[in-house]
């Protein structure tokens, strides 16, 4: 048999199925699209809401800096050390309220996500990513810098008694020198002994500091502390020389002794406020640097965002 031919009311009905399929179709593909421009939308919002909180946290970090930097170079021991500890305090307190603000721009740094946005997010988001690297680090060598410098209090405490001990010996040494000329030949060898007991304590004193301190140059007072040591020494010998009666050897020392103790050295010569500045000078130059390179990405960043935001 023939085939039928379809009537008009059935072709009705597969035009209307083809045409409700495509306008179906079109729906979820525009609703796609438009849950994606969404998405991208509120993509942009909370990352441009996160980098304005981040620099909004480092231009707080910005007005604490400047401040600290003056304050830190103007750290000074020869003020003394109770006052140089009030210095060091103050200085510790202003970096804790930065390294609080520097904390919560990282943590708004974190939240930011380039996947749906823009290419030239990446490079704006690197580089305020290099920026805050440079700034941590600053504050990393400063927060290292500054607790050393708190930690100084038992370097200075001994230093000060080593130079007071020194000090003591040759006060002794100068009295028993004088009992000595004042024929009490016992009693200056007596003195002396005390002098030399002085001295020890200097050279303990000594050798603690090379241990708190490892790298300080402290040749030069050891020097010293040796160079008495030998006169006390040869000092003693000649009282005994005195007490046995041995009138030409006595003489003939006293005649060497007397330019030896002239040269002995009255000052010990480590200059401890110095080396405390280079040590403050060589952290706030590095500091300085790593703000340098801080400031130069945000420079670069900021140029991103202006060519990408006319």
């Amino acid at each position: 048999m023939p085939a039928t031919a379809p009537s008009s009311r059935t072709l009705i009905y597969v035009l209307i199925g083809v045409l409700s399929a495509l306008v179906l179709g079109g729906v979820i593909v525009g609703m796609v699209f438009l849950v994606r421009g969404c998405s991208g939308n509120q993509a942009v919002e909370d990352d441009d809401k996160y980098v304005t909180e981040a620099l909004r946290q480092i231009e707080k970090v910005d007005e604490i800096e400047g401040d600290l930097i003056a304050e830190t170079r103007g750290l000074d021991f020869s003020v003394g050390a109770e006052q140089f500890q009030v210095q060091v305090k103050s200085i510790q307190k202003q970096l804790g309220d930065a390294t609080v603000k520097l904390d919560a721009a990282a943590a708004s740094l974190e939240k930011i996500d380039v996947t749906d946005l823009p290419d030239w997010w990446d490079t704006y988001i690197s580089l305020l990513d290099k920026a805050y690297a440079e700034k941590r680090k600053a504050y990393q060598e400063w927060d290292e810098f500054i607790t050393r410098m708190a930690e100084l209090d038992e370097f200075s405490q001994t230093y000060t008694a080593m130079v007071n001990a020194y000090n003591a010996a040759l006060n002794t040494l100068s009295s028993a020198i004088s009992q000595h000329n004042a024929e009490q030949y016992a009693a200056a060898r007596s003195t002396s002994a005390s002098a030399q007991g002085q001295l020890a304590q200097a050279s303990t004193q000594l050798q603690a500091l090379t241990q708190l301190e490892p790298g300080v140059d402290l040749s030069q007072v050891s020097a010293a502390i040796s160079q008495v040591w030998g006169f006390i020494s040869e000092f003693q010998r000649l009282c005994d020389l005195a007490l046995a009666g041995s009138w030409d050897q006595h003489n003939a020392l006293v005649d060497q002794l007397r330019p030896q103790f002239d040269s002995l050295p009255r000052t010990i010569s480590f200059d401890i406020n110095a080396w405390i500045a280079s040590i403050r000078d060589e952290y706030v130059d590095s500091i300085e640097d790593h703000l340098a390179r801080e400031a130069d990405y945000r420079a670069r960043a900021a140029e991103v965002w202006e060519e990408n935001n006319d």
